[in-house]
C-alpha cells in the first residue's frame, strides 16, 4: 500500500471486451466496495474534448457529431489541448462517488451512456497516450482510494496506477468472443441502432485497439508479473467473477 492509498484496492486490467469491467461491477457489489471505471473516466474527458472543439453540440446530441475523427486529432494537436494540465482543468470535467458509486460529469451534468457511443469510442485513442490526460485519470482514481475500498478496472491498474496493492488480475478472452460481448452489449443499449454495428468491424477493430494498446508509450497494456490471468473466453460473469473471490479468500 502506497501513500496514495488507504482502503484495500482490486485491479482489474485486461484487453477491451474481456469482461472486466462487468465483473468489476458485480465484484464490488459482492464486496461492498466501489466500482471505478477508469474506462469512462477517459471517455468522458474524450467527450468533453469532442464539445470543446465543436464536433458535439450537448451531451445529448452526440449522435449527431459533425466532424471526423481525425479532424478531431488535428485540432487536438493544434490546440495543444491533450499536453496541457490547465487547458484540461478548464473542460470541468470530474468524475464523483455518489452514494457508493461512480458518475462521470462534464459540466456537473452527468454523461450517462453518451460516454459509450461509437463516436466517442473513435476519438478516444487520440487522448489515451497524452501523458496530461492519464494523470488527470490516476488522479482521480488515487481519489478515490482514499475514501473507499475500490474494484478498478483498466489497462494499467496494476502496473500504474496501483502497483503495490496485492490483489491484481489480468483478464482476457479471444477476439471473437469480445467482439460478441460488445455487439450484444450495443443492441442492449441502443435497440434502435441494433444494425449499425457489424460483427466482423468490430473484430477488425478490437485486433486494432489491442496491437495499439499493447504498443502505447504511456499507460502500455501489460500484464503485471504478479496478476493472475483468467482466461474469460469460457467463462461467463459468474464463473469469472467467483474464481477472483476464491483467489482473495486465499489472499486475505
Amino acid at each position: 500500500m502506497n501513500s496514495n492509498q488507504s482502503h484495500q484496492v482490486i485491479a482489474l486490467d485486461g484487453p477491451a471486451g474481456s469482461g472486466k469491467s462487468t465483473v468489476a461491477r458485480l465484484l464490488a457489489e459482492r464486496l461492498d466496495a466501489v466500482h471505478a471505471d477508469s474506462g469512462a473516466m477517459y471517455r468522458t474527458l474524450t467527450l468533453a474534448l469532442m464539445l470543446k472543439c465543436g464536433q458535439v453540440r450537448s451531451i445529448d446530441s452526440v449522435h449527431a457529431v459533425q466532424g471526423s475523427p481525425a479532424e478531431f486529432a488535428e485540432w487536438l494537436s493544434a490546440h495543444d489541448m491533450v499536453t496541457d494540465v490547465e487547458r484540461l482543468a478548464e473542460l470541468r470535467c470530474d468524475a464523483v462517488l455518489v452514494d457508493d458509486r461512480q458518475v462521470n460529469r462534464i459540466d456537473g451534468v452527468d454523461t450517462g451512456n453518451a460516454i459509450r457511443t461509437p463516436e466517442v469510442t473513435a476519438r478516444i485513442r487520440f487522448i489515451a497516450d497524452a501523458q496530461a490526460c492519464r494523470e488527470m485519470v490516476n488522479r482521480m482514481l488515487r481519489d478515490f482510494a482514499t475514501r473507499t475500498d475500490l474494484v478498478v478496472d483498466g489497462r494499467d491498474i496494476g502496473t500504474v496506477v496501483f502497483p503495490d496493492t496485492p490483489s491484481k488480475f489480468y483478464l482476457d478472452a479471444s477476439v471473437t468472443e469480445r467482439a460478441r460481448r460488445r455487439l450484444l452489449e450495443w443492441r442492449n443499449q441502443h435497440p434502435d441502432r441494433a444494425d449499425e454495428l457489424k460483427q466482423e468491424h468490430i473484430e477488425q477493430d478490437i485486433a486494432r485497439r489491442d496491437e495499439e494498446d499493447r504498443k502505447r508509450p504511456v499507460g502500455a497494456l501489460i500484464q503485471a508479473p504478479d496478476a493472475i490471468l483468467i482466461d474469460t473466453s469460457s467463462l461467463d460473469i459468474n464463473a469469472v467473477t467467483h474464481r477472483i473471490l476464491a483467489h482473495l479468500q486465499i489472499q486475505f
